[in-house]
């Protein structure tokens, strides 16, 4: 089930992709740093398929990220519940055996 929503959840994210690269422009650049662009005074009202399209692709995208961060296999329980908890920590590693701890690097050492 996860794996089947992982691979639509790509085929979504593709699709969105070439939908909004198909896109026609709605001004020039001017208009997005706050000039006045050609596209200011014109018709708002307008939805095309693409707009349509690129707003439920969109929805859906964001909808399966969250269900598949809830269906997620190796999920076992909350981050805060496993803090509060007190995990132990890592320790560091020991040297390898027969070679002792020394304090001087192999440059510092003379034969």
């Amino acid at each position: 089930m996860y794996y089947l929503l992982l691979t639509i959840f790509i085929l979504v994210a593709l699709m969105l992709v070439v939908v909004v690269l198909l896109q026609r422009s709605r001004g020039d650049v001017g208009s997005a740093f706050g000039g006045m662009g050609q596209g200011v005074f014109g018709p708002g009202g307008v939805d095309t398929i693409l707009t349509k399209a690129t707003y439920w692709l969109g929805f859906s995208l964001m909808g399966m990220a969250l269900l598949l961060a809830l269906l997620h296999p190796s999920r076992k329980g909350s981050l805060i519940e496993d803090e509060a908890q007190g995990t132990p920590a890592k320790t560091q590693q020991s040297a390898p055996q027969g070679q002792g701890s020394s304090s001087s690097t192999p440059a510092q050492t003379k034969p």
